[in-house]
């Protein structure tokens, strides 16, 4: 478990994480509280779609940097 945890989360996963679910958060407080929509005025749900977005994003960025330093 580790180890894998090692290989598909590193610094930038964590960073935007974070980020999103900030960035989430701070949605759900200003629009999306009274909203009828399920998932903007549920912030739990919120929290998991930051959690998502913010993994995926990172993961793009890592890849990215990685494919960059090895064509190098």
């Amino acid at each position: 478990m580790k180890e894998f945890l090692r290989k598909n989360l590193n610094l930038y996963h964590l960073i935007g994480i974070i980020l999103f679910v900030a960035l989430s958060f701070f949605y759900w407080y200003r629009a999306g509280k009274y909203s009828d929509n399920m998932l903007q005025n549920n912030l739990f749900l919120m929290i998991i779609w930051g959690i998502l977005v913010g993994y995926l994003l990172a993961d793009l960025v890592s890849n990215a940097m990685k494919r960059k330093n090895n064509e190098e």
